[in-house]
């Protein structure tokens, strides 16, 4: 009894403190029909760190790619699916780049905006540090854009 007790109060002190959960991307390969990335250039300076929603509203360039599972670029993003996971920090970032993924119905089911190192951003709201190849696969497609 005296453990159990033990156990539970090193998990709230534990969770008090602020210890990170690192939360997957959450999202089936089998799922993603439509896949997009937006961009705003990092040399172009902001008054305030873009959010999400301000993202997109002013990207200044965005690629789409329908069928994204029988696209040439598949074999390359589905490995990344399943690493992509962010560790949650309580801060928020200028946001830069996204990849947004739709269903066959176009239906948004997971989005990850990163900021412009691309080891910081958000994953379908839960913000922190982010880890995966996701941020390198954008970037390589998006190459020669605004440079």
């Amino acid at each position: 009894m005296r453990n159990a007790h033990a156990v539970v109060v090193l998990l709230l002190v534990l969770s008090a403190s602020g210890v990170a959960q690192t939360t997957p991307l959450e999202v089936t390969p089998e799922q993603v029909q439509r896949v997009e990335i937006l961009y705003f250039p990092e040399r172009i300076l902001v008054r305030a760190a873009l959010s999400p929603e301000r993202l997109e509203q002013g990207c200044r360039y965005k690629l789409e790619i329908r069928d994204a599972n029988q696209s040439t670029e598949w074999k390359r993003l589905l490995p990344l699916l399943r690493q992509i996971s962010v560790e949650s920090k309580a801060r928020s970032y200028d946001h830069r780049t996204a990849v947004l993924f739709y269903d066959k119905d176009g239906k948004r089911i997971a989005s990850v905006y990163f900021d412009g190192f691309g080891q910081g951003g958000t994953i379908n709201g839960k913000s922190g540090q982010i880890s995966g190849g996701l941020y390198g696969w954008a970037k390589s497609l998006l190459k020669g854009i605004d440079n």
